[in-house]
């Protein structure tokens, strides 16, 4: 597991107590995937932690901001991973279609670009909290990352192979 992978966990993990004592608006993250999905702006992306912030008493403590981004990313990365394996589905049969043409794995080009794709999310999100020196922001930096990185992915995929 990656050292990003297990800070994400972390920080889940940490606001897992939380769930009781806070309101978040996953609705309004599913309303900003079909938005997003449909060709509108991805500018939504972190309202609902936003909101799950401003609404919560106590949402803006170091506590609260790594609940409600930690519950905004959980929700991108399930779908993410959906979408991932609707596209690999697709890309495995593209490449069964093709068998005996001299043409290159579908499937393993998607295989090797998500590899990358988690490689340099995970390095950037480590730079961003790189800058924070171990302060008390590093956790709310690292998780907003994961969650603005892994919804734009899950958005990207999601457009992969939808109107073939």
């Amino acid at each position: 597991m990656t050292r990003g992978m297990m800070i994400a966990l972390a920080l889940v993990a940490t606001a897992a107590g939380a769930d009781e004592e806070f309101v978040f608006h996953e609705a309004l993250v599913q309303q900003c995937y079909d938005n997003a999905t449909s060709g509108k702006s991805q500018d939504c992306v972190g309202s609902a932690a936003s909101l799950c912030m401003e609404q919560n008493a106590g949402g803006w403590s170091t506590y609260g901001m790594n609940y409600c981004i930690g519950e905004e990313f959980a929700w991108w990365d399930r779908v993410l991973n959906r979408e991932y394996q609707r596209v690999m589905t697709a890309s495995k049969q593209f490449d069964t279609d093709m068998t005996g043409m001299q043409v290159p794995s579908v499937a393993g080009a998607l295989r090797d670009m998500q590899r990358a794709w988690i490689g340099f999310r995970d390095g950037t999100c480590l730079y961003e909290v790189s800058k924070w020196s171990n302060g008390t922001g590093a956790g709310p930096a690292h998780g907003g990352c994961m969650m603005r990185l892994t919804a734009a992915q899950a958005i990207y995929l999601a457009g992969e192979g939808q109107d073939q």
